[in-house]
């Protein structure tokens, strides 16, 4: 299966611990269909290049998938 990286920004106002729930929560999503969390990085809160909806910080992740095609198209939607 190919391997995915996917890197998910959330919003600043979010505690640390909802953040990773984000993280346990596309974990479990992946896994429901098929796929496998080869390894997953928490980067805590870094200031952004520049504004997403008005917001200059964001909680960072790192997820690293082995999965098919079709779990990764689901977030997607």
């Amino acid at each position: 299966m190919p391997l995915y990286e996917h890197v998910f920004i959330s919003r600043q106002d979010l505690s640390n611990a909802q953040a990773e729930g984000l993280i346990e929560h596309f974990s479990t999503v992946l896994a429901d269909n098929g796929g496998k969390v080869v390894e997953n990085e928490y980067w805590g809160v870094k200031t952004m290049a520049y504004k997403i909806n008005k917001n200059r910080k964001g909680h960072y992740a790192m997820l690293r998938s082995d999965a098919l095609r079709r779990p990764c198209r689901k977030w997607n939607a």
